[in-house]
C-alpha cells in the first residue's frame, strides 16, 4: 500500500496537495508521484530533491525493523540523475535527512514493515538536512502528537523542502561549483488526523535552515520549529490544499468563521519548544 488519501477513513479525505507556479513548471515528470511502501513521492526536477512526501503512520501496528546504513540507494523508476546521491552528504555538517521518517512506515506485517523500511532510504525521500535541527524538536512532532492521541493512533504526515531564489548551491566537499544543487531554505510538515470527536484536524510546521541574509529580512528564527497555518506552507512551498484541510487547521482564520469567537485565534506562526506549545485546536489558544 502506497499513500492513501482516505486512510484515516472515508468522510477524512487528505487529497495530495497540487503543484502551483514554479513547483508546477519544475515537476519531474508533470509532477508524477510515485509510490512506494506506504508513502509516495513527487520529484521537482531541477532541485532534485522530492517536492513532498506522503506518508500513512498507524502506530497500532509499528514494528521494530533495525536500522542499517547498507539501504541508501536510488530509485531506477525516477533516475539516478534526478536525485542527489551520498557525494553530497559527505564529510559536512549536513545529514540525509528522511523527509518520510523511517519509523513511521515500519508497520503491518513483518515483510511489509521491512519493505517500508528499505524504501525509506531511497535517495528520492532524503534531503540535505542540518544536523542540528535533524535530530532535534523537529524530528520529534510525530511522537508528540501521537503521543496526545487517545483513540485510532494513525495519521497521515506530509512533508517537503522550503527553496528560495536565494539558497546556496553546495556540489558537496570535493565537487566542483556549478552542479546547481541547492541547499534547501528549510522545510516543512503537515499532520493530519481525527481528533476525539472524529473530526478532521491538519496541524502544519515550518523549520527554518538557510542562513540570514544582509539585506532581507525573515519571519523565522534560523533552527526553530513553528507552528503556522496551512496557508503558510502553501505560499512559501508551492502547493495548494483543498479547503477541507485549511478548514481543519486550528491556526487558519477567516473573518466571520463562526468557528472563531476571538479574533486573536488567528495566529500567524507558534514557537515550539515542547508538546504543550502545539496548538491542537482551536479552544487551545
Amino acid at each position: 500500500m502506497a499513500y492513501d488519501p482516505f486512510f484515516l477513513g472515508d468522510t477524512h479525505e487528505v487529497p495530495l496537495p497540487g503543484l502551483v507556479g514554479k513547483t508546477a513548471e519544475e515537476a519531474l515528470e508533470s509532477g508524477r508521484v510515485y509510490d512506494f511502501t506506504h508513502f509516495s513521492i513527487a520529484m521537482n526536477k531541477r532541485r532534485r530533491f522530492a517536492i513532498f512526501s506522503a506518508a500513512c503512520v498507524d502506530e497500532s501496528r509499528f514494528l521494530q525493523v533495525p536500522r542499517d546504513n547498507k539501504s541508501w540507494h536510488f530509485d531506477d523508476r525516477i533516475g539516478k540523475e534526478n536525485q542527489v546521491g551520498a557525494e553530497f552528504y559527505a564529510n559536512n555538517e549536513y545529514d540525509r535527512g528522511h523527509l518520510t521518517r523511517r519509523k513511521d512506515v515500519c508497520w503491518g506485517e513483518r515483510q511489509e514493515a521491512e519493505k517500508a523500511n528499505y524504501d525509506s532510504f531511497c535517495y528520492a525521500n532524503i534531503a540535505l538536512q542540518h544536523h542540528r535541527f535533524n535530530t532535534g524538536i523537529w524530528n520529534c512532532l510525530e511522537d508528540w502528537i501521537l503521543d496526545s492521541l487517545d483513540n485510532d493512533k494513525k495519521m497521515i504526515v506530509i512533508t517537503g523542502p522550503i527553496h528560495k531564489e536565494s539558497d546556496e548551491e553546495y556540489c558537496g566537499a570535493n565537487g566542483k561549483p556549478g552542479c546547481g544543487i541547492t541547499i534547501p531554505f528549510g522545510f516543512w510538515k503537515m499532520v493530519c488526523y481525527a481528533d476525539r470527536q472524529q473530526a478532521l484536524t491538519c496541524l502544519s510546521f515550518l523549520i527554518r535552515q538557510g542562513p540570514d541574509h544582509p539585506a532581507e529580512t525573515c519571519a523565522y528564527q534560523r533552527w526553530e520549529t513553528y507552528q503556522v497555518p496551512l496557508a503558510t506552507i502553501a505560499e512559501e512551498a508551492g502547493l495548494a490544499f483543498v479547503e477541507q484541510l485549511h478548514a481543519a487547521n486550528p491556526l487558519s482564520f477567516q473573518p466571520g468563521d463562526p468557528r472563531f469567537v476571538h479574533h486573536e485565534l488567528a495566529v500567524e506562526k507558534q514557537l515550539i519548544a515542547q508538546p504543550s506549545d502545539i496548538v491542537m485546536s482551536r479552544d487551545s489558544k
